[in-house]
């Protein structure tokens, strides 16, 4: 029988809203075809980074004090498009019937890579184009054996990336608070938790919502997807 494929890895786990409903905090600076449009730019940045995070040398297989990589990505969405784009950058999409919210989606992700014998998963959101294969590295370097790795959003309320080890060590709390709420999740599950603040890794710890995010993204390489697209719009992000 082939093995699976993963199978005692850690997956990346990108859930995704339907373009169309995507970034309504960016209404008053954008119109709704060109936040879909972000949407999808911010997306493909983030596959972009974690097709080269998958190239790394792996870790070992509890995910803890490994050199990197992941065992694979995994896309959870009701979007249409993310059919064409998953194969695009080597990802698999697990197709959501509906949107049923951000956290039930996570907990049926964890359940399928569970059973497909994953020893863990890395949920980190859509909307993260300054993204680098070198901090997905990083965190999973530094992450405690069956436990869990929390990224602080640079609100420093926000949890922009969790890395559990099994996949169902914790349940999901994703939205206000998030980051105290995972953290308390961990300690009352009993099992180790490490928190990375967001200063320490610029590109996980930066997410866009709110307008005044997109000057943030100066940041970026003038070729990166995000920035080509927020140029067609006609939207400078050049400091002054």
């Amino acid at each position: 029988m082939t093995a699976e494929r993963g199978a005692g890895g850690i997956w990346a786990v990108v859930p995704v809203k339907p373009f169309d409903l995507a970034k309504q905090r960016l209404a008053a600076t954008l119109a709704p075809p060109a936040r879909a449009r972000l949407a999808r730019a911010m997306l493909e940045d983030v596959l972009a980074a974690l097709r080269q995070a998958e190239s790394r040398p792996g870790g070992t297989p509890d995910g803890a004090g490994g050199s990197g990589g992941l065992a694979g990505t995994l896309i959870v969405s009701a979007e249409p498009a993310v059919a064409e784009l998953a194969p695009a950058y080597g990802a698999e999409w697990l197709a959501e019937p509906a949107v049923a919210g951000l956290n039930a989606a996570l907990a049926r992700t964890a359940r399928h890579l569970a059973a497909r014998r994953a020893a863990g998963l890395m949920v980190l959101p859509g909307d993260l184009p300054g993204l680098a294969a070198a901090e997905v590295a990083q965190v999973i370097a530094a992450h405690p054996a069956g436990g869990v790795s929390l990224v602080a959003a640079h609100d420093g309320q926000g949890t922009n990336g969790l890395l559990a080890t099994p996949p169902e060590v914790i349940g999901f709390a994703f939205g206000p608070g998030s980051l105290a709420a995972h953290r308390a999740a961990a300690q009352a599950a009993g099992v180790p938790v490490r928190v990375h603040a967001a200063a320490a890794l610029p590109g996980l710890g930066f997410d866009v919502d709110a307008p005044g995010d997109l000057a943030r993204l100066a940041r970026l390489p003038a070729e990166s997807r995000t920035r080509q697209a927020l140029a067609a719009e006609g939207v400078s992000v050049d400091r002054t």
